[in-house]
C-alpha cells in the first residue's frame, strides 16, 4: 500500500509536467517552421527579388503565379528595367537577374563570375504587329509573303524600302493609308531594350550576307549603316509596352507597324479583352529570332526559385496563358494556351543573335549617330 501511494505521489507531478511541455511544444512548433505567413508545408515565405526586363512583369506578377509560388514558400519582389541595362546594373541584393535574352544573361555570368546554372524559362519569337491596311501594299510590294497560313515579313526588301526613303503614299495597292511618313517599323530605344537590340540583330544578320555578325570590323561598320532604322524614328520608349500600347489604344495614325514580342499579342488574345480588333494582325520576320528569357540566378534561393520557374508544370502552364512559348514537356512549344486562341506558327527561317559583345559594338556606334 504505501509503494502504491509512493508512486502515485511521482507519477502526478510527472503527467503535470508532460502536460505543460505538450502545450508548450505546441505554440513553439508553429513559430519554429514560421506559420505566420502561410507559406508552402505552412512555413514562412522566403522572399526573392527579381530584376527582369518588363516583358516578363505581367506574369510575374500574375496572382496566379504569386499564388503558385506562395504555395511552393516563396514571395517575389519584381524590379524592371531594359535588359541591357540589367547588364551593367550592380545586382547587390538580388537573387536573380531576368534579361530578355540568352547573350544578356551570358554576358552576366561572365561579368559577376557565376559558375552556377542558368534557366531559360520560356523564349517568343520577335513579331511585328501591323494591320490589315498596311498589310495590303507591302503584299503589293513583295514585302509580305504568306507560306501556308503564316505571314513573313521580308526583312531584306523592308531594308531595301527604307535605303530607298520610300513613303507610304508611294507603296503599291495603297487605298487605305495614304500617310507621307517614312516606311518605318517602330521599336523601342535599342541604346536600352532588348527588343531594338533583337532588331538590330535581324537587320545586321541581313545586311551581313545572311550570317551572323561575329567580328569587331564588321560590328563597326553595321552600326552606322543601320542607324537610320532607330534615328528616324525621333522618340522611342525604353520598352515595348509603349509602343505596343500606341498601337492598342491609338492606332494605325501613330503607329502602323510596331517590333514587338509575340508574347505581347498572343497574351491579349488569350485573355480576350477585345484589344486585338479593327484589322490588327501579327506578321513575322524572315529571319526572326526568338528570345529566350533566361534566368540567371545569384545566389541559392534565388536557384531554387529559378529552377522552379523553369520546371514547375503549373508555372509553365501560367507562362503559356501568358503568350509564352515553353520547351516543358507539360506545354509543348505549340499549346494555344486558355482563352481559345490558335496555336502560336512552326516559324521558319530562325537565325541566333550575335554575342553581346558584337551587339554592343553596333549600339555603340549607332548611339554615336544620335549626336
Amino acid at each position: 500500500m504505501a509503494t502504491g501511494r509512493g508512486n502515485g505521489r511521482v507519477v502526478g507531478p510527472i503527467l503535470a509536467a508532460l502536460l505543460v511541455f505538450g502545450v508548450v511544444g505546441l505554440a513553439i512548433i508553429p513559430r519554429l517552421t514560421g506559420g505566420k505567413d502561410g507559406g508552402g508545408q505552412g512555413g514562412e515565405l522566403t522572399d526573392i527579388r527579381i530584376l527582369a526586363g518588363s516583358e516578363t512583369q505581367a506574369y510575374l506578377t500574375d496572382p496566379d503565379v504569386t499564388k503558385r509560388l506562395k504555395d511552393r514558400g516563396y514571395r517575389l519582389a519584381v524590379d524592371t528595367a531594359g535588359s541591357r541595362d540589367i547588364v551593367k546594373r550592380d545586382l547587390t541584393g538580388y537573387d536573380i537577374a531576368l534579361p530578355s535574352n540568352s547573350p544578356q544573361a551570358d554576358q552576366i555570368r561572365r561579368d559577376k563570375a557565376i559558375t552556377r546554372a542558368q534557366y531559360v524559362l520560356f523564349f517568343t519569337p520577335i513579331a511585328i504587329a501591323t494591320f490589315t491596311k498596311i498589310v495590303r501594299p507591302l503584299t503589293a510590294e513583295g514585302v509580305i509573303k504568306t507560306d501556308g497560313n503564316v505571314p513573313y515579313f521580308d526583312m531584306r526588301g523592308y531594308l531595301d524600302l527604307v535605303a530607298a526613303d520610300k513613303r507610304w503614299s508611294q507603296l503599291k495597292d495603297n487605298p487605305d493609308y495614304q500617310n507621307s511618313g517614312s516606311v518605318l517599323i517602330k521599336s523601342t530605344d535599342v541604346r536600352s531594350s532588348n527588343s531594338a537590340a533583337v532588331y538590330l540583330a535581324i537587320a545586321s544578320y541581313v545586311e551581313n550576307g545572311n550570317q551572323v555578325v561575329s567580328d569587331s570590323e564588321t560590328a563597326e561598320k553595321l552600326g552606322p549603316q543601320l542607324a537610320k532604322l532607330f534615328t528616324l524614328q525621333g522618340y522611342t520608349d525604353p520598352s515595348t509596352e509603349g509602343p505596343f500600347n500606341d498601337y492598342l489604344s491609338i492606332g494605325i495614325t501613330k503607329t502602323p507597324m510596331v517590333m514587338i514580342y509575340e508574347s505581347q499579342f498572343r497574351a491579349r488574345q488569350i485573355a480576350g479583352d477585345e484589344s486585338i480588333r479593327d484589322g490588327r494582325v501579327l506578321v513575322y520576320p524572315s529571319p526572326t529570332i526568338y528570345a529566350k528569357h533566361t534566368a540567371v540566378p545569384l545566389n541559392d534561393k534565388g536557384d531554387a526559385v529559378a529552377k522552379l520557374l523553369a520546371t514547375d508544370p503549373e508555372l509553365q502552364r501560367l507562362a503559356v496563358r501568358n503568350g509564352f512559348r515553353t520547351s516543358n514537356a507539360t506545354q509543348p512549344a505549340g499549346n494555344s494556351g486558355d482563352g481559345g486562341a490558335a496555336p502560336p506558327p512552326q516559324l521558319a527561317n530562325v537565325v541566333e543573335p550575335p554575342t553581346q559583345k558584337i551587339s554592343e559594338l553596333m549600339i555603340k556606334k549607332i548611339d554615336e549617330a544620335y549626336g
